[in-house]
């Protein structure tokens, strides 16, 4: 158990003996070192009439220094006002979480690219939707963000213990589909060149030509053509109506006869086939660049005719109005959705009724299932978990909604963008490039891996919740809050090792360290407490800020203190392996690469 959960247990069963409240206190870490290792505010939040919080504080410390074994870990323990307790470890304490660090992250996984699925014995089994991207329209930089929160939690949360099912569900039917599949449709000769295409009837030949990147830009100007369409000529709103409903009604027939051929439904099938073919073909290319493999995927067009027959057997909880199903959400203190339209099809909400569903089906014993999606869209999971509640309490009471921040470009200059659509592969592309331009001297092998942890610690520095400003610059700077300065502080500590022959190294103790030293080591000491944090809120940002603290440390220390050669040569270069395990480790659970060189 890391020590400060032990520490917040003996606080809890301390404040219940001293004033008989049952509490769970909060034990953090200083930001400032000078502050201690461990600190709490348990006295202040303690609510008691006839004790100050610093008579408290002082109460609770008196009955700590009685507890032995615990005490025997803190050269001190002080109360400063208004009540915090601050606390210091010694340092032969220091030494054994070092050792203890160094022997835990020396077995631990040492690639970003192949996440397991073993079931873990103690953990949990959780079912985490996040991605999502529609298939005919390109992936944007909010599904990049989305990717990468959603692949760095789950990495925590396998580090806890956890068995972590990753799912996608994927949007390919729909008013966007139908939209794309119109423009498709308006195009007649085929041309990568927008320049040189006409309007008129659109060969299903002409998507089997090109590159996959290509094809899939071809769909995504497709997309944008439908959607200004629908908004600019009431016609083709029609046209586009209709061929949205061709498309439900395909797979409602399919669903009622398991024996028809939806190609023989519609002649619009054909052109849904090869376009949903290409968006996920081209979508598995951007997992592969970020290092997510996902163990189950799943599709509206499997869940719409199941949310239909759900909403239908459940009379009691949605209400027929105007020949649509809808739930009331007033009666929760929400609002009113449409579940099922009066056309006769599942809308999202009847859809993601469905989803639900299947999830339980494909793992009934899952523990928790988490869906993470925009901000936007809190308030609709608001009202659909509460209509899930009454038509599968079971279900409803073991998932959750996780939302995260708009993302926008910093710089002014998106002329590569669809539409107002900022791509995630143009801002791969467009991250490489500068960085190439700004940095000759990094070497070519390693140009991705260092342009995605660019893209990824830009996206994950921040709290997941808010809204961020994208800056490529800012992103590749090897001298600011950036992925590349964390991975170029681990090339830097792996060169040092490289001149040092590890079968020499002894397990020195950290003894009359100069101040740098204990700074590091006390900093080192302090990755189990975030990287635990950052699992328990869900929160990589929280890791990101204690690397890029522990780096700023470890390039400071190497700065000022000489470690090959030096009189303490051993118990630096301790602090050295045990700096370079901690980054690298870190680096995993955000999936980013550590470089053993740049």
């Amino acid at each position: 158990m890391e020590l400060g959960q032990q520490l917040a247990i003996s606080l809890q069963q301390l404040v219940k003996e001293l004033t008989g409240y049952e509490i769970e206190p909060r034990v953090e870490i200083p930001g400032d070192l000078s502050k201690g290792d461990l600190t709490t505010n348990v006295a202040m939040t303690t609510f008691v009439k006839v004790k100050s919080p610093m008579e408290l504080a002082e109460e609770i410390k008196k009955k700590l220094l009685e507890d032995k074994e615990l005490s025997s870990k803190f050269e001190k323990i002080e109360v400063i006002p208004p009540g915090f307790i601050n606390f210091f470890l010694k340092e032969e304490i220091i030494d054994s979480l070092i050792n203890s660090l160094i022997q835990n992250l020396s077995s631990k996984p040492k690639k970003t690219s192949k996440p397991t699925f073993a079931k873990a014995s103690a953990g949990k089994q959780i079912i985490f939707e996040f991605g999502d991207p529609n298939p005919f329209k390109e992936p944007h930089i909010g599904h990049l963000r989305n990717l990468v929160l959603g692949e760095s939690i789950s990495r925590l949360l396998e580090d806890q213990g956890n068995e972590v099912i990753r799912a996608n569900y994927q949007g390919d039917v729909g008013l966007h589909v139908a939209k794309a599949i119109y423009g498709l449709l308006q195009i007649s000769n085929f041309s990568f060149d927008p320049e040189l295409r006409t309007e008129g009837q659109f060969p299903i030949s002409n998507l089997e030509k090109g590159s996959l990147e290509n094809k899939a830009k071809f769909l995504g100007e497709a997309y944008a053509l439908g959607a200004e369409k629908f908004e600019s000529d009431e016609n083709a709103k029609q046209e586009i109506i209709s061929i949205n409903n061709k498309i439900y009604s395909a797979f409602a027939k399919a669903s009622a006869d398991k024996s028809a051929d939806k190609q023989n439904d519609t002649e619009i099938y054909s052109l849904w086939q090869k376009g949903r073919s290409i968006s996920l073909d081209h979508f598995e290319e951007l997992y592969k660049v970020l290092g997510i493999k996902y163990k189950n995927y799943y599709f509206e067009s499997e869940t719409a005719p199941i949310g239909l027959e759900i909403v239908e057997n459940n009379p009691e909880v949605f209400e027929k109005h105007e020949g649509a199903y809808i739930f009331r959400g007033e009666n929760e203190g929400l609002h009113t959705r449409v579940f099922v339209t009066k056309a006769g099809f599942a809308t999202y909400e009847g859809k993601d009724l469905a989803l639900a569903h299947l999830k339980e089906k494909d793992y009934p014993d899952f523990d928790k299932s988490i869906i993470m999606t925009a901000n936007e869209q809190i308030d609709y999971f608001k009202v659909l978990l509460a209509a899930l509640e009454k038509v599968n309490k079971k279900i409803a009471e073991k998932t959750s909604h996780l939302s995260f921040g708009f993302v926008n470009l910093k710089e002014e200059k998106m002329s590569s963008r669809l539409g107002n659509i900022v791509s995630s592969f143009w801002l791969l592309e467009e991250t490489e490039k500068r960085l190439k331009e700004g940095h000759k001297d990094v070497k070519n092998e390693v140009l991705d891996d260092i342009t995605v942890g660019a893209v990824k610690w830009s996206m994950l520095k921040f709290s997941r919740d808010s809204d961020i400003s994208f800056s490529i610059d800012e992103s590749i700077d090897l001298e600011g809050n950036s992925g590349p300065y964390i991975q170029y502080s681990y090339a830097r500590i792996n060169s040092i090792l490289t001149k040092k022959n590890k079968k020499d190294f002894k397990a020195t103790p950290l003894k009359n360290l100069e101040a740098e030293d204990i700074a590091l080591a006390r900093l080192i000491c302090q990755y189990e407490f975030f990287k635990n944090k950052a699992a328990g809120n869900l929160s990589p940002n929280i890791l990101c800020n204690y690397l890029f603290q522990l780096s700023q440390q470890f390039n400071k220390f190497y700065e000022k203190e000489k470690v090959l050669g030096s009189m303490k040569e051993e118990e630096r270069l301790r602090l050295v392996i045990a700096t370079g395990l901690v980054i690298k480790h870190g680096l995993y659970l955000l999936g980013i690469e550590a470089l053993d060189r740049i």
